[in-house]
């Protein structure tokens, strides 16, 4: 198997795989995430992934985060019913920030996008190979060398519990990981993370 077929069995045990949002942050507090994403910080509760299903199913009209430090720098956010966070990558990379965003659905995959101090740097299609887009649009192919990003790629066939189609979500996975380990690993996503409640804006 692939380390980048293991990263993405990682996310279905947690049963994240199917539809998956997450944006990664650097140099901000999960107080300031709050502030500037439009969350209440004093409603934060602290809930392992088991409960955390449970308050996602019963909350309407908002996005769920759970939200935590993953190293040194970077804040991952993994997001639930919304997109709170992937959808104000801007505001949360102003005055000198950066963010990743990430994600997939029923409705399709969604472009991998890399944004610097408020602006677009870098999005490219993880499923059509040479989109690029953003202020830099080549800005990280020397981080994606080796990786396949196309969804015609029939490699997955090696690795029969992986569904066709869902190599390129597994290389943006290594991706994340490679490039500064935007990927939670076994004991993050086992652990117990703040969760936090974005209301829609209308």
């Amino acid at each position: 198997m692939r380390r980048s077929e293991y990263l993405w069995h990682r996310l279905h045990k947690h049963a994240l795989a199917t539809e998956f949002s997450a944006v990664w942050v650097d140099r901000l507090e999960l107080d300031e995430l709050a502030q500037r994403a439009g969350a209440d910080f004093r409603q934060a509760r602290r809930c392992g992934r088991d409960e955390l299903a449970a308050e996602v199913f019963a909350v309407r009209d908002a996005t769920v985060i759970w939200a935590d430090r993953l190293t040194g720098d970077w804040l991952q956010i993994i997001e639930f019913g919304g997109y709170g966070c992937s959808g104000a990558v801007r505001e949360l990379s102003a005055h000198g920030g950066r963010a990743v965003s990430a994600g997939w659905g029923l409705n399709g995959v969604r472009d991998l996008g890399h944004v610097s101090d408020g602006y677009d740097t870098t999005l490219f299609s993880v499923t059509v190979p040479g989109e690029r887009y953003g202020n830099a649009p080549d800005a990280l192919d020397p981080l994606a060398k080796g990786l396949i990003f196309d969804l015609g790629d029939t490699s997955w066939t090696a690795d029969p519990e992986l569904a066709p189609g869902w190599s390129a979500h597994a290389e943006r996975s290594a991706w994340m990981e490679e490039n500064d380990h935007l990927v939670g690993d076994e004991e993050w996503l086992s652990g117990s993370h703040p969760r936090l409640v974005i209301p829609h804006r209308l």
